[in-house]
């Protein structure tokens, strides 16, 4: 361990001995943030609203699909249930038109409305008689990203479930000693009352909100090309290897008392580190203009080294197919040229199509973005990053395995 350390610090003091370093490493990536966050939204001077647009049909009509509706707001006051909680000002723009199905498609396509909710008919009694029913949910949010409508929809099912569960119960045990028709409802409605007690179960803010401060355009800017250079400079590394096979300096390396492991082991860490070190640039730089990163700095550092490691991982596998400068510069540039826009380094995967947002998770950027935004916009945890971070390491094991087999020494 201390041999593979001692190549990773002599790795980084090279590094940092070429003055150019400071333009790749500092001034480029810190004035693409400002101009790509002005471009975004800028400071974010006025407050985003907080509030999230969800079409909700009723094709029910009872008195349980009522205290669904109702336990969606208690939930989530955030949400604005359309048609039933349109203003005067039209906020959920329907324009005077009614809502149907059909239409609340479209509208989640169109992003007009963040997700759709239909009722369907018979909820009600098939709830009641312990039937399986099935509430239809709209939206174009991917697995694993943070879904505050469909947890609030989650959460507001499970208390109505629970009240009808516990009144379909108190109905079957009491049936024998109990003849008056209204003691199922009676039930229902002091369990309803009992859960209606227990605090909102989804706290979010939507739009940027979090912790009294505003999102501004550097909320995206900041990650977004932050993991891009982070990409850029671990990759970077490629061009090291290759110059010295080429100069023959990798093959000397070899005669000294090191394992030759030791040795890439030593370089891919010091490929790590310099990534690290562009986040620590990129969201230092962004704290002095004012961005807020949520409340978990933990959940963000794990996506930070989830993505780093990945980014190594894809390094070490092109050092083993890559076998001169300028193919390595060619692969290099369009690698981050494709992967950074495509994963959402530039601009919001939610401004684009949604097979282009499919696509996009082709690239590793695009889960670091799931966990950056989950974390900065919607106020998540540690919890709330492990799908992203899981699938960046995991995509990681992969490449590290086939780059151990098919790396050469000589």
């Amino acid at each position: 361990m201390y041999k593979t350390l001692s190549v990773t610090l002599n790795e980084l003091r090279l590094e940092f001995l070429d003055r150019s370093i400071w333009l790749q490493l500092v001034i480029i990536p810190c004035l693409l943030i400002f101009f790509v966050g002005l471009a975004n939204g800028g400071f974010g001077a006025q407050a985003p609203d907080p509030r999230v647009r969800v079409d909700l049909i009723d094709n029910d009509g009872s008195a349980l699909s009522a205290q669904l509706v109702a336990a969606l707001r208690a939930v989530a006051p955030n949400l604005v249930l359309c048609p039933a909680d349109n203003d005067a000002d039209d906020y959920c723009q329907l324009e005077g038109q009614a809502l149907t199905e059909e239409r609340a498609a479209r509208r989640v396509e169109g992003q007009t409305a963040a997700a759709a909710i239909v009722i369907p008919a018979g909820f009600g009694e098939r709830a009641l008689s312990g039937q399986p029913v099935q509430i239809v949910y709209q939206s174009r949010s991917l697995p694993g990203q943070a879904n505050p409508a469909l947890q609030a929809l989650q959460a507001a099912a499970q208390r109505v479930g629970g009240a009808a569960a516990a009144a379909r119960v108190g109905a079957e045990a009491a049936a024998d000693i109990v003849t008056d028709v209204g003691f199922q409802q009676a039930v229902y409605d002091y369990a309803a009352a009992l859960l209606a007690e227990l605090p909102p179960a989804v706290s979010f803010s939507a739009g940027g909100e979090a912790g009294g401060q505003s999102a501004s355009g550097f909320s995206q800017s900041v990650p977004g090309i932050g993991s891009m250079y982070v990409m850029s400079i671990v990759l970077v590394g490629v061009v090291g290897f290759v110059k010295e096979r080429s100069n023959w300096t990798f093959q000397r390396l070899m005669m000294m008392p090191v394992r030759p492991a030791q040795i890439v082991a030593g370089k891919m860490l010091a490929r790590f580190a310099l990534g690290l070190i562009m986040y620590a640039v990129a969201f230092g730089f962004g704290a002095l203009l004012g961005t807020h990163y949520g409340s978990a700095p933990l959940a963000l550092l794990l996506v930070m080294a989830a993505f780093t490691l990945c980014c190594t991982a894809i390094t070490l596998l092109l050092t083993s197919v890559i076998h001169s400068e300028q193919q390595a510069g060619v692969t290099l540039n369009l690698l981050v040229l494709i992967a950074a826009p495509l994963g959402g380094a530039w601009w919001p995967l939610e401004i684009v199509p949604p097979w282009m947002a499919t696509i996009g998770h082709i690239s590793p950027i695009a889960w670091a973005m799931d966990g950056f935004n989950t974390v900065i916009f919607f106020g998540g945890g540690v919890q709330d990053v492990l799908v992203p971070v899981a699938v960046l390491l995991a995509i990681s094991a992969v490449i590290f395995a086939i780059s151990v087999r098919r790396f050469r020494y000589d």
